[in-house]
């Protein structure tokens, strides 16, 4: 027994091969977000470079190669997030996608990417909590808009990054013509809705038509209600804003803010399901509303809309959406040789006539706008901010429509009923 305890004392002396060490999961925001051997890359030499702050990015075909040469918050995806042209960013695991100038692209790194450590790290820096009985969370951080999952509900560590970005103007993303005519019907007043499927533009034309609004009418009371803060408007007193949370629902903020915020303008960001009730209320008490919905078409929209009222009521039918919603706005996007496109489809009005309801469309892409005479006999003869006529003459004045430019065209109702 002597023996042996001297001969592993001597051991212990001795100098030796060093063991490594295993890779501790312990986090700080200076952690390393690369590891791992580096990644092949393929044959294909790269069509154009761009440099940034932290590095470079550079294309060939359908991939964004990424180079850092500093590693910032994002780690070696850094050039990628410093460089402008990026929109989107999908992180799932190791693997990686950008949306960049409308196109989509594989990214690949010459390091492999650590996942859960980036996003540890976007989490702690966007003070919002990740655990097992939160396993998904949304924030925003250094201008992104961000959504974290856990392997726990998506098998692996995912983070959805979405840049924020300037909200264009309203004429920038329809023609000037339907600018001026939606918001002359916004503010009728209507109960309007903006439909599309995900990433079609429909939060970015909500934004770009309440701030149009807000132009031309800086004094109105606007409450904003959102389960994600999204919209970007500027900061004023008589702009009010809530969001979602765990024991705040949707519901009761709507109530709130119509009861004690007395709004002439009521904003959802997403109608998603039992606050439809409250949220058409709004329209009810004669104030101006506006939300979106995921939705691929007018069709689906109004039968989406009545599904989700019948939650609270069981009878409610096609023919009580027509009946309380004014306005549908149907949007597209169109994925076309790798670039995505995104419009306005469409917009029509719900009217009653001849003792049923109908949706008049005033603007169908590739066809043109409904004529200027059947489009005035849809505005009342005075709007809730003066007289419909001299409004929509300020309002073709304000988005420089000259009417005789405008191809327009017979547009047939659509009888849902």
């Amino acid at each position: 027994m002597k023996r042996l305890i001297k001969r592993l004392a001597k051991l212990v002396q001795e100098p030796g091969e060093a063991r490594p060490l295993l890779p501790a999961r312990k986090f700080s925001v200076m952690t390393d977000l690369s590891r791992g051997p580096r990644l092949p890359t393929s044959a294909e030499s790269p069509s154009s470079w761009h440099d940034v702050e932290s590095g470079r990015v550079a294309f060939a075909g359908d991939r964004v190669l990424v180079y850092a040469t500093r590693e910032g918050v994002w780690g070696p995806l850094q050039p990628l997030i410093d460089y402008p042209g990026t929109q989107e960013v999908f992180i799932r695991g190791s693997e990686v996608e950008a949306t960049v100038s409308d196109r989509r692209y594989r990214v690949e790194l010459p390091v492999e990417l650590d996942a859960e450590r980036l996003i540890q790290r976007l989490a702690i820096l966007s003070n919002v909590r990740l655990s097992e009985a939160e396993p998904q969370a949304e924030a925003e951080y250094g201008g992104w808009r961000l959504y974290f999952k856990m392997p726990l509900v998506s098998g692996r560590w995912e983070v959805t990054a979405t840049r924020i970005v300037a909200i264009p103007r309203l004429s920038e993303l329809v023609p000037p013509l339907l600018a001026a005519r939606l918001v002359a019907l916004v503010m009728r007043p209507s109960v309007a809705v903006v439909m599309g499927p995900s990433g079609s533009g429909k939060t970015t034309l909500l934004n770009s038509l309440l701030n149009e609004v807000l132009r031309l009418w800086p004094h109105l009371r606007v409450s904003i209600v959102e389960q994600v803060r999204e919209l970007v408007l500027p900061e004023r007193g008589n702009v009010a804003r809530s969001v979602a949370r765990p024991g705040t629902p949707v519901t009761l903020l709507i109530r709130q803010s119509l009861r004690y915020e007395r709004p002439e303008l009521f904003v959802l960001g997403e109608l998603r399901g039992e606050e439809v009730w409250s949220w058409v209320e709004a329209g009810r008490l004669g104030i101006a509303t506006l939300t979106t919905i995921h939705a691929p078409s007018l069709e689906k929209c109004v039968e989406t809309m009545a599904q989700l009222m019948r939650q609270g009521i069981p009878s409610a039918s096609v023919k009580d959406v027509l009946r309380l919603i004014d306005i549908f706005v149907l949007t597209r996007k169109y994925l076309m040789r790798g670039a995505i496109a995104r419009r306005v489809e469409a917009v029509a009005v719900s009217i009653f006539r001849h003792g049923r309801y109908i949706l008049q469309p005033i603007y169908v892409a590739g066809q043109g706008h409904l004529e200027e005479g059947e489009f005035l006999e849809l505005l009342p003869e005075r709007l809730m901010v003066g007289e419909a006529g001299e409004v929509y003459s300020k309002l073709l004045e304000f988005f420089h429509v000259d009417v005789s430019e405008p191809e327009f065209a017979e547009l047939e109702p659509l009888e849902l009923e």
